[in-house]
Formats: structure tokens, C-alpha cells, sequence
């Protein structure tokens, strides 16, 4: 929410950042990403447990903002370069 009291997601739409295989890689990702103050939520593919390997199919969608989707992308690009074989 900025100074003046109106938020500026009011009429922002929320998009596809990515898709994950499981819920403990959404989780992660959503946790690096509100650490950094972007709103991000997901959907789960497992039916709400239902369908414990649902993530598989299609995986699960981290969403963020449209307003925040570059910065969002921009986080993750580091996270896994923080990662990547320096030998690749």
C-alpha cells in the first residue's frame, strides 16, 4: 500500500510467474519472493490433496502481479543461478 492509503494491486491482474513439480518448490519460491516484498500466492495442482502427484501433470503456478511479474522474474533468474553448475 503506498502513502496516500490506495493499494497499487487494486487493479492489477495476476499472472503466471511459472510452474513448479511439487508444493515444496511453490512454497519456496513464494517465500523467496514475499522475503523480497513482492505479493505471490500459488496454485496447487494436487486437487487439495486429492491428487497428491497432480503437480506432475501440469504443475503448480506461482502468481504474482502483473506490476510485479519483471521484478518477480528477475528473483528468480538469481535463485537458480545460485545454482547452476559453474562448470556448464
Amino acid at each position: 500500500m503506498r502513502d496516500d492509503g490506495v493499494n497499487h494491486h487494486d487493479h492489477d491482474k495476476i499472472v503466471e510467474l511459472c510452474r513448479v513439480p511439487g508444493r515444496f518448490e511453490a512454497d519456496v519460491i513464494v517465500a523467496k519472493l514475499r522475503a523480497n516484498g513482492i505479493t505471490a500466492s500459488t496454485s496447487y495442482a494436487d486437487a487439495g490433496g486429492y491428487l497428491p502427484r497432480g503437480g506432475l501433470l501440469g504443475g503448480d503456478q506461482i502468481l504474482v502481479f502483473d506490476s510485479d511479474l519483471e521484478r518477480a522474474q528477475t528473483i528468480l533468474d538469481e535463485e537458480i543461478d545460485l545454482y547452476a553448475d559453474p562448470e556448464a
